[in-house]
């Protein structure tokens, strides 16, 4: 019957807490966006000058630029490649996480949704690191490739997949369940998984 109510609820709140999402904008975004910038900025100061955030695009500068065709250091080109990433890719989380937990009725919701947000910003972070490090690899190619530090591509592409496809959807959930502990809720699931393994 928890179990029941907890899908319905969610379902019905799940177009509000996207709605407010939406409208929000940028707001859940920038706090993310920063440590995205700080995270960048302390493992690849010599890829990346600098980051920023405006509307809902990430943009990022980096340290090469267009000469004659190729891709070479900013100095010599006298140009910079700049990126540009839009953080809806993984700022959804947030909405969905949102409508998970105002759905349970959990007690201190506020201080548990404010505890699971911090989380899901440290975890968009490093998603929007991984897209910037995929639009390196396609924009820039070899010479970011051989640069100290940078992982191999198929790591690069793999990080990629999972914080892109993967994370967004997964992370919320993770954070969901392992609030639940103690609740109500987690005592009908924990019986619910007993009762389908035969343990019941």
């Amino acid at each position: 019957m928890l179990m029941r109510r907890q899908f319905v609820l969610t379902l019905i709140l799940m177009p509000i807490a996207f709605g407010i999402w939406y409208a929000a904008g940028a707001l859940f975004s920038a706090p993310a966006v920063w440590l995205c910038d700080m995270l960048i900025q302390a493992v690849y100061p010599h890829l990346i000058e600098s980051v920023w955030l405006q509307d809902m695009k990430m943009g990022a500068l980096t340290r090469f630029g267009m000469l004659g065709g190729e891709v070479v250091a900013a100095s010599a080109a006298g140009n910079q490649i700049e990126l540009e990433i839009n953080t809806r890719l993984v700022s959804y989380s947030i909405a969905f996480y949102a409508a998970l937990l105002m759905a349970s009725s959990l007690q201190n919701g506020f201080y548990k949704f404010c505890l699971g947000l911090f989380c899901l910003w440290v975890i968009m972070a490093f998603g929007l690191a991984s897209i910037a490090a995929k639009d390196l690899l396609v924009t820039v190619g070899a010479p970011f490739l051989s640069a100290p530090g940078v992982p191999p591509a198929d790591l690069l592409a793999l990080t990629y997949q999972f914080n892109v496809l993967l994370m967004p959807t997964l992370a919320p959930v993770c954070l969901w369940v392992w609030q639940l502990r103690g609740s109500p809720l987690w005592e009908a699931l924990a019986s619910d998984i007993r009762r389908a393994s035969g343990q019941e």
